[in-house]
């Protein structure tokens, strides 16, 4: 997903890279059957974290968005008469305040990012509709610098017993107890070079993005200076400037950082 697409310093959607995460996000929705003519994109794609978005007033522009998917029907329509079939599609978006909460909670970011992970997992598990006698494998990206995954995968899957496949420099791998059956499950150094992988990669980069102008825009609405606020992608640095730039807004409207910006 890196090779398609790269955050720009200033927070500005548009280009190439930045049209292909929408057209694949779209696509996907479009294939699996989630959304026909529009994709509401935490309706449709993160619709357990709808609340937390909702209560979160920078992304007011972000939890109403829909987009439509004319521009993707035709990839969507070549990717259907394949032998690969894209069932569901969903995903999570932790924004800084239910972030910094669970931290608050003990957990550290390593902990927080497994556990989603794994939830989610689990989740989309519950809703599929497996036939009796087929297998199923999960990929995953490695999870930072994190090599070890039996502690985790027991706590989300009810405290089975993980068996361990490998677990090297790698790659670590396990087979889970689930429903009467087993799956595997993997966590690969650079494991967005695997299709599946990079494609969700590539769904949640395209809903940073949206939920990213949405927060530039609504800070945007309230800026009173001489220049027009420079927007954000929201990474180091540049982050600091904007909260700089912000500063009188959050003084005015009142807002608690602890909402806005991550603890780690």
């Amino acid at each position: 997903s890196k090779a398609v697409f790269q955050p720009r310093s200033a927070g500005k959607p548009g280009g190439a890279g930045y049209s292909k995460l929408q057209c694949v996000t779209l696509a996907g929705a479009t294939w699996c059957g989630l959304a026909a003519d529009r994709v509401r994109l935490v309706h449709h794609l993160a619709a357990s974290d709808s609340d937390s978005i909702t209560e979160t007033q920078w992304l007011k522009t972000f939890i109403a968005e829909s987009v439509s998917t004319a521009a993707a029907e035709p990839l969507a329509q070549r990717w259907s008469r394949g032998v690969a079939q894209l069932t569901h599609l969903q995903s999570r978006v932790i924004t800084a305040k239910a972030f910094n909460r669970l931290c608050g909670g003990g957990m550290n970011k390593s902990d927080l990012l497994s556990q989603t992970t794994l939830t989610l997992v689990k989740t989309v598990l519950d809703q599929l509709q497996i036939p009796d006698g087929e297998s199923v494998h999960v990929f995953c990206d490695r999870h930072g610098g994190r090599r070890y995954y039996a502690g985790p995968l027991q706590s989300v899957f009810d405290a089975v017993l993980v068996q361990v496949i490998a677990e090297s420099k790698t790659e670590s791998s396990y087979r889970v107890p689930y429903d009467g059956r087993d799956f595997t499950i993997r966590f690969t150094v650079k494991g967005d070079s695997f299709t599946p992988v990079a494609f969700s990669s590539m769904v949640a980069k395209y809903l940073r993005e949206k939920a990213m102008e949405s927060l530039n825009d609504y800070f945007a609405s309230l800026h009173s200076g001489k220049h027009p606020l420079q927007p954000t992608a929201g990474y180091p640095v540049d982050a600091d400037r904007f909260l700089a730039d912000i500063r009188p807004i959050i003084k005015k409207q009142n807002i608690d950082l602890s909402d806005l910006v991550r603890s780690r």
